[in-house]
């Protein structure tokens, strides 16, 4: 295991969605683009990150409570609804002052070492990369780093 890596060798490409998408969309644009994280931007500028972790925190918290009770044939309606009422903003990890977390990077140069150090340290799991003009180039997970490993 070479913890002195890259992270720009194992990065995923950015898969981008507008600031008030609906969780909806953002569930449909993760399982379309088969992505873990969506990097989540308004008018061009990175304002954070919505992991599937978000996406299952919102299901837990706030989906599936409005559905107890329900007969199966209509919680399938009011999931969709539910998840359409709530905006990627309410549950990302925010580059900005706001949010519930903060958006956490790490340059392309970086090593997996310093990556996992940073996960680490920030209780996050998902890193937005930075490449070297200062635009995103891409996302790391924690798969990302165990998939160097397997290399």
């Amino acid at each position: 295991m070479d913890l002195n890596l890259e992270v720009g060798k194992f990065m995923k490409k950015p898969v981008f969605v507008e600031l008030g998408t609906n969780m909806n969309d953002v569930a449909n644009l993760m399982a379309k683009q088969k992505t873990d994280v969506l990097v989540v931007r308004e008018k061009g500028k990175v304002e954070g990150i919505v992991t599937e972790m978000d996406l299952f925190y919102m299901f837990k918290n706030y989906a599936f409570p409005e559905l107890a009770g329900q007969p199966e044939d209509i919680k399938d309606i009011k999931l969709v609804k539910a998840m359409m009422s709530k905006a990627s903003k309410d549950f990302m990890s925010a580059c900005q002052l706001y949010g519930v977390h903060p958006c956490l990077m790490v340059g392309e140069e970086d090593t997996l070492e310093n990556a996992i150090r940073i996960m680490v340290a920030g209780g996050e799991s998902h890193l937005l990369v930075i490449g070297p003009k200062g635009d995103v180039t891409g996302t790391v997970s924690p798969s990302d780093i165990i998939k160097a490993f397997l290399k």
